[in-house]
C-alpha cells in the first residue's frame, strides 16, 4: 500500500519478460517443446527503448510468446553488445522462476527431458498439509531460467 493507504491501480500481470542469448534457440525451445504460439521477430531501438530500459542505445529483437493465461516475452539485445551471464542460483536474491500449472506432469518432464533438458531430479510429491498429492518439479529454458511445472492431484485445481 502507499503511504495514504490506497493500493497502487494496477489491473493485471501484462507479461513476463526474458532476456535470452540466442532468440531462435529461445524461440524453437519455446515454440517447439514447450508448443506455444510464437510472433514474427520484431526490432525495436531508439530514445523510446533507451528511456525503458536505462541503457542508452539499447536496440532488442522481441518475440512474444503466448503461453495459457500469460503471455512471455523474449528479448535478445543486439546493443549494447557487453553482457554479463546470470548465475543466481533458486536460494540468490533476485533469482525468480516461471511456474507452469499442468494437467500431465510426467508427460511434460517426459517430453522436455527428450529435447535435452533435464527436470532437477525425481518429480516429488506433497505428503502432507492443505497441498497433498500436488508434485512439481524445476527445469531449466535454454539461457538458464528455472521454469517450475506443477500439477495439482486429479480432481482439483
Amino acid at each position: 500500500m502507499s503511504a495514504s493507504g490506497s493500493r497502487l491501480p494496477i489491473l493485471s500481470v501484462g507479461h513476463t519478460g526474458i532476456t535470452v542469448s540466442d532468440l531462435d534457440r529461445s524461440v524453437a525451445f519455446y515454440r517447439d517443446v514447450m508448443g506455444f504460439p510464437v510472433t514474427e521477430t520484431i526490432r525495436l531501438g531508439g530514445e523510446l527503448v533507451a528511456q525503458v530500459t536505462g541503457l542508452p542505445e539499447a536496440e532488442i529483437d522481441i518475440v512474444f510468446v503466448t503461453a495459457p493465461g500469460h503471455t512471455i516475452e523474449l528479448l535478445s539485445y543486439v546493443k549494447p553488445e557487453d553482457r554479463a551471464r546470470s548465475t543466481l542460483r533458486p536460494c540468490d536474491p533476485g533469482f525468480f522462476h516461471l511456474c507452469f500449472m499442468v494437467d500431465d506432469i510426467d508427460r511434460v518432464v517426459e517430453t522436455v527431458g527428450a529435447a535435452g533438458f533435464e527436470p532437477a531430479g525425481p518429480v516429488p510429491t506433497v505428503q502432507h498439509g492443505p497441498k497433498k498429492g500436488r508434485r512439481a518439479i524445476y527445469t531449466r529454458d535454454p539461457d538458464g531460467v528455472v521454469l517450475e511445472f506443477m500439477e495439482d492431484p486429479k480432481g482439483e485445481g
